[in-house]
């Protein structure tokens, strides 16, 4: 295997890596209910199927990062592709990343100018981007260390929020499962995979930053599958929630039906208008994923151009974005018509690429062990 000194390398605990992935399936996956137009009252076992996708992006790439321990995505790629073609790859992974910060930024943009239609669309760009960029200049270590103080208490609010739900709930709603057959469910899960399972694709660029192969054990795959785990029972929790808080018909019309269903609690007329604690959650771990994959973005440049450290790209990258965004997704619409779109454009990232760079890793590695003897 191909080794290089780790000493230097930020290192994150197995604690943190879970946290991560789980804030990274979050964000507006909370707010939006993608897939219930396709698939009506069974979006939740839509949602069920589209996680496997999340296990499939791990798994593939862990195959060739297993082979050469703390080196990352972009400088592998580097290595055994050569800087033409591996450069044309990263350039890939990089507008994936690129176009995945717009589409986070536009959650927060549009949402606000709904909610506030009279505060100017780019107050909500710099309020938001001036955290992320503070974040990244402090360090991988301290957003892990953000995220594992706050995803918790977070968690434990949202899964609350639902628990108080719960009477206002008709759960023969949910009823008749599958009436439609398995095409609906299909065409529900599609939008799903996508939004959020493939968007954890980031979570194996911090695979260099995690100890590998202790005590003989690389315990990676196994926090980020329990991640993915997690993560699709709290987004089903949340659908079957919204699935049995409407009738199908008013369900399909809505545009955020869980943050309408969070907004039908009240109890004993005092506890009500609990919508700010879900906004808060939304905000919240929307802003933790946009600091996740805009990290990673800062840190792919820095491999490919040796630059020392990712926080010096952090500002003139946040201000690209913030600039593109509007042009890129000039409506709010746009978000969820491009969802499946961009889903089959970056499928030869989820799986072909890593694929192909572990048999290329595997077959050098095989010629370097066994050398053409020639005669004499």
């Amino acid at each position: 295997m191909t080794t290089i000194d780790q000493k230097s390398k930020i290192q994150i605990s197995f604690r943190q890596l879970f946290l991560l992935t789980v804030a990274q399936a979050g964000g507006a996956s909370i707010l939006y209910l993608p897939g219930v137009v396709e698939a009506g009252r069974d979006v939740w076992i839509s949602n069920i199927i589209a996680s496997s996708i999340g296990y499939i992006v791990i798994f593939a790439h862990y195959l060739p990062l297993s082979q050469c321990p703390g080196w990352s995505m972009t400088q592998t790629i580097n290595r055994y592709w050569g800087h033409f073609i591996g450069g044309i790859v990263n350039l890939y992974y990089a507008l994936f990343f690129f176009i995945l910060c717009c589409l986070i930024v536009s959650d927060i943009y549009y949402f606000g100018k709904i909610t506030l239609p009279e505060t100017p669309g780019y107050v909500f760009i710099i309020f938001f981007s001036i955290p992320a960029v503070y974040g990244v200049k402090l360090g991988l270590e301290t957003i892990a260390r953000l995220i594992e103080f706050l995803l918790p208490i977070l968690i434990g609010i949202y899964c609350l929020l639902f628990l108080l739900l719960l009477p206002k709930l008709e759960f023969t709603n949910l009823l008749p499962i599958m009436s439609g057959g398995i095409k609906p469910i299909i065409g529900g899960a599609i939008p799903n995979m996508n939004f959020p399972y493939a968007q954890i694709l980031p979570m194996v660029f911090f695979y260099q930053h995690t100890k590998n192969k202790e005590k003989g054990q690389d315990p990676f795959l196994k926090y980020t599958f329990l991640a993915i785990l997690m993560s699709t029972v709290l987004l089903t929790f949340k659908n079957m929630a919204s699935v049995a808080a409407f009738e199908e018909a008013t369900l399909i019309t809505l545009t955020f039906p869980p943050f309408s269903a969070v907004r039908l609690i009240q109890i004993a007329d005092v506890i009500e208008r609990l919508d700010s604690l879900f906004l808060a959650i939304f905000y919240c771990t929307t802003f933790f994923k946009f600091m996740i994959t805009y990290y990673v973005i800062c840190q792919m440049i820095s491999d490919y151009f040796k630059i020392a450290e990712p926080k010096a790209l952090s500002v003139p990258l946040v201000v690209l974005i913030g600039v593109s965004m509007p042009f890129l997704i000039p409506r709010f619409d746009v978000i969820l018509k491009t969802i499946v779109a961009y889903f089959f454009a970056s499928i030869p990232l989820f799986l072909p690429i890593p694929i192909l760079l572990y048999l290329t890793i595997r077959i050098k590695q095989k010629k370097k062990k066994n050398p053409i003897q020639r005669g004499s």
